[in-house]
C-alpha cells in the first residue's frame, strides 16, 4: 500500500480511498481538486501500483493498514472521507471498525457485503474474475463496458489510451484479481452499525442506478443517516476519474 499527499500545508485531513482496478494516477486529479480545502491522503492499496510488486489481499488489511499510517503520523481525526466503489467499502469498513472518528464521508457508489450464502458468492466471484480476465484480452471488450466518449482522455487516440490500461491491468495476479472482487463483495463490518456522528452521502450516477441498487438499499439500511445523492448522467466512477473539478466543487460544497 501506498499513500501520497496533496495539499499537505491544509490544517484539514481527507482520507481519500480510490477505486480498484485503476491506477492511481486517474485519481490525482480529484484528490489535486479535493487539496484546495483538504491534506489529502489518497491510498493506493497492494497490487495496484506496478512499482509495489505486491498483490491485494483484502478491504479489511488496507483500511488496518490506513489507520496504523494515520496514527503512525499522530493523526487522530479526520475532518473527511472518501471513497469510490470498493473504496467506499473501505469508507464504511474504516467508519464502523476504527477508532478515528471522521466528521464527514461520500460513499461514491460503494460496493456492500453479499447477503447471499457463501456458495453464490464464489460463483459470483468468479464469474467477476473471469469477466476481469476477458476484458483485459482485448482493447475492444474494455471500450464495451467503459465507453470512449465517455472514459477516454482524448476520444480520438482512446485506443492507444485503452491499450496502456490494458497493459497495466495485464500486470494484476490472478491472486490480487480475485481478491478484489472476493474481498469488495464480501468484506466484514459488525452486524450493527456502531453509532456514528459523522455525516455521510452515498453517492450514485443516475447511468449507474440498477447496477448499484443492490448496494444502495444495504448501505441505506446499515447506515439510516446516510444521505442518498443522484449525480446526473454518470457512470461508475465517471464523475471522479473524467470531470475531477465538477467533482471537486461538489464534494468541497458538502465536505467544506
Amino acid at each position: 500500500m501506498k499513500i501520497r499527499e496533496y495539499g499537505s500545508g491544509n490544517p484539514r485531513q481527507l482520507v481519500f480511498f480510490q477505486g480498484s482496478c485503476e491506477p492511481w494516477q486517474e485519481f490525482r486529479p480529484a484528490a489535486e481538486g479535493l487539496a484546495r480545502r483538504f491534506h489529502v491522503m489518497l491510498v493506493t492499496p497492494d497490487g495496484h501500483d506496478p512499482q509495489e510488486h505486491n498483490d491485494f489481499i483484502s478491504v479489511e488489511k488496507t483500511v488496518d493498514d490506513t489507520a496504523r499510517w494515520l496514527k503512525a503520523r499522530g493523526i487522530d481525526r479526520l475532518d473527511a472521507m472518501y471513497g469510490l466503489s470498493f473504496g467506499g467499502g473501505m469508507a464504511v469498513r474504516f467508519l464502523t471498525t476504527q477508532d478515528i472518528p471522521v466528521d464527514k464521508a461520500i460513499i461514491d457508489a460503494g460496493t456492500a457485503p453479499y447477503q447471499y450464502p457463501k456458495w453464490i458468492c464464489k460463483l459470483i466471484g468468479v464469474r467477476d474474475f473471469l469477466m476481469l480476465k476477458l476484458g483485459r484480452s482485448s482493447v475492444k471488450f474494455m471500450e464495451m463496458a467503459f465507453p470512449p466518449e465517455r472514459f477516454a482522455r482524448d476520444p480520438e487516440n482512446a485506443r492507444r489510451e485503452y491499450e496502456q490500461i490494458r497493459q497495466y491491468l495485464k500486470g494484476y495476479s490472478d491472486r490480487t484479481i480475485w481478491n478484489i472482487f472476493w474481498s469488495a463483495n464480501n468484506y466484514a463490518v459488525p452486524e450493527t452499525a456502531p453509532k456514528l456522528d459523522t455525516q455521510i452521502q452515498f453517492w450514485v450516477g443516475t447511468d449507474e442506478w440498477g447496477s448499484r441498487f443492490r448496494d444502495l438499499k444495504w448501505a441505506k439500511g446499515y447506515l439510516p443517516q446516510m444521505e442518498v445523492v443522484k449525480i446526473p448522467n454518470m457512470m461508475h466512477g465517471e464523475f471522479v476519474m473524467m470531470h475531477p473539478q465538477a467533482f471537486a466543487e461538489r464534494a468541497l460544497a458538502f465536505l467544506g
